[in-house]
C-alpha cells in the first residue's frame, strides 16, 4: 500500500463504483482527507458514513461536474476545509448510448460535457496550487471506448478528447512538478455491466484475452500508483487496464 499521509484528495463521483474503491484505497494509504464530489446527494451521504464512520477523514458535497459554477462551488467548500487539492481523480462519467443517425444533439453535448468538460473544469481549480506548491497528481479516466464503439459516439469523442487533454496538460504541467495521467479501463464489473444482456456479455468476454472482466480495485490499485510518490517520473501517459484488449 502507498503512503498518502497528509495527503489531500478529491474523486470526483466517488460515492459508488471506481470512485468509492479509489477513496478505500486512498483511506487505506492514510491520506489525511479525502473529498467525494457526486451529483446524488443521497448516495453521497450513504458513501460518506460508509467509508468513515466517524466522520473526520472523508468530506462529501454534491457536484454535477458538466457545470462549471457547480464545480468552482464544489472546490471552494474543499478548499474552504482543507486548503488545498494535491491529488485529483476525475472519474465522473456518464453514458447516454444510441446510433449517431438517431443520437439527439442534447444526448451527445450532455456526455461531452460531463465527460470531457467536466474533468476540465475540475482541473482548472487545482491548477495555481498544485503549481505554488510544486507538487500534484491528476488522474484522468477515459474508457477503451475512445478507440471507437459502435452506440457510443458521443462517449467515444469525450472519452478520446480526455487522452488528448491529458497529453497536453501534462506538456504545461510537468515543469511545475505535477503529473497527468489518463487510463482506459476495460469492462469492469460495476453496476452498468448489470445491465448487458446475458448473451452480449458473454461475448464481450470471449473477445478479451484474459477471458474476465476487470475489477474495480484493480482499476483502483492502477489509480493509487500514478499518484503515489513511487510514479513522479510517470506523466502524460495513457495506460490500459483492459485484461490484454488494445
Amino acid at each position: 500500500m502507498y503512503d498518502f499521509s497528509e495527503k489531500i484528495v478529491v474523486i470526483t463521483g466517488g460515492a459508488k463504483g471506481l470512485g468509492y474503491q479509489m477513496a478505500e484505497q486512498f483511506l487505506a494509504g492514510n491520506a489525511k482527507a479525502v473529498a467525494i464530489l457526486d451529483i446524488n446527494e443521497e448516495v453521497l451521504a450513504s458513501a460518506k458514513k460508509s467509508l468513515d464512520p466517524t466522520g473526520e477523514r472523508v468530506f462529501a458535497t454534491t457536484c454535477d461536474v458538466g457545470d462549471a459554477s457547480s464545480v468552482a462551488a464544489a472546490f471552494g467548500k474543499v478548499f474552504d476545509k482543507f486548503g488545498r487539492v494535491d491529488i485529483l481523480v476525475n472519474n465522473a462519467g456518464i453514458t447516454s448510448d444510441g446510433f449517431a443517425a438517431k443520437m439527439t444533439p442534447e444526448q451527445f453535448d450532455r456526455v461531452v460535457r460531463i465527460n470531457l468538460n467536466g474533468s476540465f473544469y475540475c482541473v482548472q481549480q487545482v491548477i495555481a496550487g498544485m503549481r505554488e506548491r510544486k507538487f500534484g497528481r491528476i488522474i484522468n479516466l477515459s474508457s477503451m471506448a475512445a478507440q471507437g464503439n459502435v452506440g457510443q459516439t458521443n462517449y467515444s469523442a469525450a472519452k478520446a478528447g480526455v487522452i488528448g487533454m491529458t497529453r497536453t496538460l501534462s506538456d504545461e504541467l510537468a515543469s511545475s512538478g505535477i503529473t497527468v495521467n489518463a487510463i482506459q479501463p476495460g469492462l469492469t464489473n460495476t453496476d452498468i455491466v448489470k445491465t448487458i444482456p446475458e448473451n452480449v456479455m458473454e461475448k464481450l468476454i470471449a473477445n478479451i484475452p484474459a477471458k474476465r472482466m476487470g475489477e474495480p480495485e484493480e482499476v483502483a490499485n492502477l489509480v493509487t500508483f500514478l499518484a503515489s510518490d513511487k510514479a513522479g517520473y510517470i506523466t502524460g501517459q495513457n495506460i490500459k487496464i483492459s485484461g490484454g484488449l488494445r
